[in-house]
């Protein structure tokens, strides 16, 4: 058997703990003298010859860094010669602390590894041992590390740093006003932020908090991701310079510095802006983790960023009224006698437009128009007659239900009048018995909520892409009214419509840009009015015609008058003239 060397090994460091910030390393160079010693014990004891030793030094051993944060002066490897059994040599190196670094906290590892140079010409033994080459003991470790601590004012007496680093999150939008950001929460479903698809970015709005702890050293926040929406840039709440992210190729990955260290008692806010190009309808939910990281001591657990994702389509609806005033009619049938529509009533014409402000329906959904129609009063007689219902800039899909379309089959084929026609006439309807009004007047207002029968009419608007307009042509029932409500001066009749969004995905919604209208029509009770009204032009025709005639006699008169006056005039004058010649004197 070969003999067996133990090697003993100590290192110090000198000083072996350091406040950097007092000594204000970052300013000026700080350096460490280190000492390493070696000796060797050996089995037998009576193998005692001189050992050559190699000897390494490392700085920041065992750490994986990019950078070191001491650096040895001179080389970091050597050979010494052990001249016998428990005789010491030392051997001395000199370490520089780098500016600026990183990791202040963690204490910085020094190490010196031992082993036996691999010559035997320089190895000195007696010659009975001349072929016995030592070996070393494997029970023993070669290596041998000490540290140099790290003082920080913001740990506490102990010098361990117990942080207590919080994270906060929202989803955001984004607005300038004055050159300044402004950032505002997202509208939230059951406590859970909805982003709506645009082509506007959306923030994510991230506040890290140290309270009531240590200073948070080397501090983090790693936020990871989906494929659905993409890093574009971050902006800070303040100027921060000790405060930066960065983010990988794909952006996927944002990691930002929040200082080193985050001092207690602190807060940091920035926001990370978003891109929602990558999201599609199959998405419903965007998640992003949120990880904050320190070297402090603090056990820190990963959150999940939640929002909602709902495409919202922007539509509104209008409506239009014509006439929005009528008066009763003078016809007055049951139901058994009326044999055509324009026997029961005033026409109506009900127009609502409904406008999409956002992307075409064509592809992904589908909309309705929900009509409230007043059909009957509140004792089951008939109010509004729909005769006809026509809609443009959709396809041509009938109504439901369909049987409350013209429901007494009184017009066999609709054929709307011209425009010009059918608007002179609704205009000149519209204008009577507003003449002769009285100062106090009865009236009531009739709605579906208040008890009247009244029935939905849904009317599919498939294929919207800008505008659609829907038209229901309908006749106000004379008797219903003249026998109900005689004691009324008017009546407001309100018909109310909305919309509706059917879809094959649960992410579509309906904006709240006027979603629901209401029409209001106005109908004048008082049949006297408008006969009075009907009437007038009468009055008036024979008033004009009577005083032409007055003023013809007038006038005749005057001239008759200027005739006999020239005339009397012209006959005096002759006389006068008879009386002269008979006065005259005779010549002679």
């Amino acid at each position: 058997a070969k003999p067996v060397v133990s090697l003993s090994s100590s290192l110090q460091i000198t000083p072996n703990q350091i406040d950097i910030k007092k000594k204000r390393c970052s300013e000026r160079t700080c350096y460490f003298a280190g000492q390493a010693c070696f000796t060797y014990m050996s089995h037998p004891a009576s193998f005692n010859p001189k050992l050559m030793l190699n000897y390494t030094f490392e700085a920041d051993f065992g750490q994986k860094r990019s950078r070191p944060r001491v650096i040895l002066q001179g080389s970091s490897q050597g050979k010494l010669e052990l001249s016998a059994q428990r005789k010491q040599i030392c051997t001395r190196m000199k370490l520089q602390l780098l500016r600026e670094i990183v990791d202040k906290l963690r204490s910085i590892p020094v190490s010196v590894t031992v082993s036996l140079w691999n010559s035997t010409e320089t190895t000195s033994v007696s010659s009975d041992q001349s072929n016995m080459y030592p070996v070393l003991n494997i029970y023993q470790q070669s290596t041998t590390v000490t540290e140099i601590t790290l003082m920080n004012q913001g740990c506490g007496s102990d010098n361990i740093c117990q942080s207590n680093v919080q994270l906060h999150y929202k989803f955001c939008s984004k607005m300038t006003q004055n050159d300044r950001n402004i950032f505002k929460s997202l509208v939230r479903d059951e406590g859970v932020a909805v982003i709506t698809p645009s082509d506007e970015e959306i923030a994510l709005e991230i506040t890290v908090t140290n309270r009531n702890g240590d200073d948070a050293h080397q501090c983090h926040s790693v936020i990871m991701l989906p494929d659905t929406v993409r890093y574009s840039s971050v902006l800070f709440s303040v100027a921060e310079e000790d405060i930066s992210c960065t983010a990988n190729g794909n952006g996927t990955l944002i990691d930002c510095d929040l200082g080193n260290p985050l001092r207690r008692d602190t807060e940091v806010t920035f926001y990370i802006m978003l891109t929602t190009s990558g999201i599609s309808l199959n998405t419903t939910v965007v998640n992003v983790t949120l990880q904050l990281e320190t070297t402090s001591v603090q056990p820190i657990q990963l959150i999940e960023a939640s929002a909602k994702v709902v495409f919202e389509l922007e539509l509104q609806v209008n409506g239009l009224l014509r006439p929005s005033q009528v008066s009763l009619g003078d016809i007055m049938k049951g139901e058994s006698a009326i044999k055509s529509a324009n026997e029961i009533g005033p026409s109506v014409q009900y127009e609502f437009r409904i406008t999409n402000l956002g992307r075409p329906l064509k592809s992904f959904a589908n909309a309705s128009l929900n009509i409230n129609w007043p059909k009957e009063n509140s004792v089951g007689k008939w109010l509004l007659y729909l005769v006809h219902i026509h809609s443009e800039g959709v396809h041509t899909v009938p109504c439901t239900p369909v049987d409350e379309v013209n429901p007494l089959k009184l017009v066999k084929d609709w054929d709307a009048p011209p425009r010009q026609r059918r608007e002179a006439k609704l205009e000149s309807s519209s204008t009577e018995g507003l003449s002769i009004i009285p100062s106090r007047r009865k009236y009531k207002t009739l709605t579906c909520a208040d008890g009247l029968g009244c029935v939905q009419i849904r009317c599919p608007l498939l294929g919207l892409d800008s505008t659609a307009r829907v038209v229901l042509h309908s006749r106000l029932w004379n008797t219903t009214l003249a026998e109900d409500y005689s004691s009324l001066n008017y009546l407001d009749i309100v018909v109310e419509a909305s919309l509706s969004l059917s879809s094959s995905f649960e992410n579509i919604g309906l904006k709240s840009i006027r979603p629901v209208t209401q029409v209001k029509l106005t109908v004048f009770l008082e049949r006297k009015v408008k006969f009075l009204t009907k009437v007038a032009w009468w009055i008036i025709f024979l008033t004009v015609l009577s005083l032409l005639l007055c003023l013809c006699f007038i006038v005749y008169l005057l001239w008759k008058r200027d005739c006999i006056r020239g005339l009397a005039h012209k006959n005096k004058q002759s006389h006068n003239q008879d009386q002269k010649a008979e006065m005259a004197p005779l010549k002679g």
